[in-house]
């Protein structure tokens, strides 16, 4: 593919432009959050591991102060708490929908949440790599039921991984966020790292779809040898990158 003039792209970084600062605005809480959550759970955990009920307790006060984020359409919050933190109970300190309810404890078995909640991307890609990850589009079928984008960051303690805080973005939201952005550019598609389509203002792509093109294991790797007729442009913050047809 041959790389079109920086003028044209201009418009479309600015489109791009506007992604970064949303999924910015939805870090910044959680960032903000770590420290104090971080603070009281050493604290707390000093006479031993935490029952759910404490662990919400904790993560309450914050969770709401992200749910309170101006700007941005957060639909859920909360802690996911490691499996060594919890003795007893629900790990996972979850806020959802306009109510703020707390996800209901008696959706988990004992150990058996931790062990599943382990396996979801939101949590084992920030322990893994120790950084803070965007994971979607899914459909959230553990908290909202709906297609969801999960914004998490780590909890370190001491260098030790204690869980991730989170937040929710329904897709349905983020379109009415941003698709107004790329009004003007025809064709414009905001896929993942792995070539799923995030939301599109070109009807033949619907969330979840991969693009064509798009490897299942590689991403977008081989789209520039396969698809002649896009343009692609890389976020530098976050996994998503806007693909224009010409």
């Amino acid at each position: 593919m041959t790389a079109a003039p920086d003028i044209a792209d201009a418009p479309l970084r600015v489109a791009l432009r506007h992604v970064d600062d949303f999924f910015d605005g939805v870090f910044a809480p959680l960032d903000r959050w770590v420290p104090s959550l971080a603070s009281a759970l050493r604290r707390e955990s000093e006479a031993g591991a935490l029952t759910g009920a404490q662990l919400a307790a904790i993560a309450k006060p914050g969770a709401h102060q992200v749910l309170d984020t101006e700007g941005r359409p957060l639909y859920g919050a909360g802690f996911c708490a490691s499996e060594e933190l919890v003795s007893e109970g629900n790990p996972l300190a979850w806020w959802q929908g306009p109510e703020r309810a707390l996800l209901a404890s008696s959706t988990f078995g004992p150990g058996q949440a931790a062990i599943d909640l382990m396996r979801l991307e939101w949590y084992r890609v920030p322990e893994a790599t120790g950084d803070r990850h965007v994971a979607g589009p899914f459909v959230d079928y553990l908290c909202s039921n709906e297609v969801t984008i999960t914004s998490a960051v780590p909890v370190l303690v001491g260098g030790d991984f204690w869980g991730v805080v989170c937040a929710d973005v329904l897709v349905s939201s983020l379109e009415d966020a941003l698709l107004p952005v790329f009004v003007g550019h025809r064709g414009s598609t905001l896929v993942n790292a792995n070539g799923r389509v995030v939301l599109s203002n070109d009807p033949d792509f619907e969330t979840g779809d991969r693009y064509p093109g798009a490897d299942p294991e590689g991403g977008l790797s081989e789209l520039d040898r396969s698809n002649v007729d896009v343009r692609v442009l890389s976020s530098q913050r976050y996994p998503f990158s806007l693909l224009v047809t010409s």
